[in-house]
């Protein structure tokens, strides 16, 4: 919805004159086109209720690669070293993802990008993220955590990429629109992702405190990641450096997020072995 209502801003402001009289101006049009589309959304979606009958009922013989366990208790959890190594990805990909949304317009106005186009980035952005966050879900149902954090922290990688080669050249626009589509990618990161984090390596015992401390340390991450990333341009001129020290962090990120992956999967095996025996409860 965010990022409809970017375009329909944009589109709203375009059909009047001045900036903010066009925009009072195209307020009508605005709400003509959110009825609009969450029309066209009820007839993609809505679908009448089947019966609850035995017929309707198949098999399914496929099983999800991302799929709930019973899990451990959290006091064990909390003495695990992965939980640790988890927390400290959750946080640098709070403070980076987060700090990077914070600057990118600044950054692409400073290298003579129009404001303008700038919008559009935005609003590009904000409509992918509503298909990723949807798509995150999937691929991990399909692929598994290992596979989808890996999606998400190469999108990351590669944000930091555009970003630093971007210009007010066709082929920096180019890297401005690959910018919108990657960071789409990447964010679920620090939102999606925290209750995957918490039930597939900890499980259903360990879920709501584990999901709890994973969400309040992203949100340090969030508030320490403006400061942070500003202070290194105040430092030296541009967001240059902050783009390659948060590229450096990602990368760094991916690679302790698979070896909290493989340590938890270890323990998963581990104990699912041991409940299936009927050694543990």
């Amino acid at each position: 919805w965010r990022g409809l209502f970017d375009v329909m801003r944009q589109v709203a402001g375009n059909m009047g004159g001045g900036l903010e009289p066009s925009f009072k101006e195209g307020l009508p049009n605005l709400y003509c086109g959110l009825l609009a589309v969450v029309f066209v959304l009820l007839l993609v979606f809505y679908k009448e209720p089947e019966k609850d009958t035995l017929e309707n009922e198949k098999p399914t013989t496929k099983k999800a690669r991302g799929t709930g366990w019973v899990g451990i208790e959290f006091e064990k959890a909390k003495k695990r070293a992965y939980f640790y190594s988890a927390c400290v990805c959750i946080f640098f990909t709070g403070m980076v993802l987060q700090g990077i949304t914070t600057i990118y317009a600044a950054h692409m106005t400073d290298v003579g990008i129009d404001m303008g186009y700038i919008s559009i980035v935005a609003s590009v952005s904000s409509i992918a993220l509503s298909l990723f966050k949807f798509l995150n879900g999937f691929f991990y149902d399909r692929f598994g955590l290992r596979v989808t954090i890996t999606i998400d922290c190469v999108s990351a990688i590669g944000v930091m990429i555009c970003l630093l080669f971007v210009s007010n050249t066709p082929l920096g626009l180019v890297l401005a629109m690959t910018y919108a589509v990657l960071s789409a990618i990447a964010l679920p990161l620090e939102t999606v992702m925290l209750p995957i984090y918490a039930n597939d390596l900890f499980g259903e015992k360990s879920f709501n405190k584990a999901l709890g401390i994973f969400v309040s340390i992203n949100q340090i991450g969030y508030a320490l990641g403006g400061p942070i990333i500003n202070l290194c341009f105040d430092i030296s001129g541009s967001y240059n450096l902050a783009l390659i020290i948060c590229a450096v962090i990602m990368f760094a990120v991916v690679i302790c997020l698979q070896v909290t992956i493989t340590a938890a999967n270890r323990e998963k095996k581990r104990i699912i072995s041991e409940q299936n025996l009927g050694l543990v409860a």
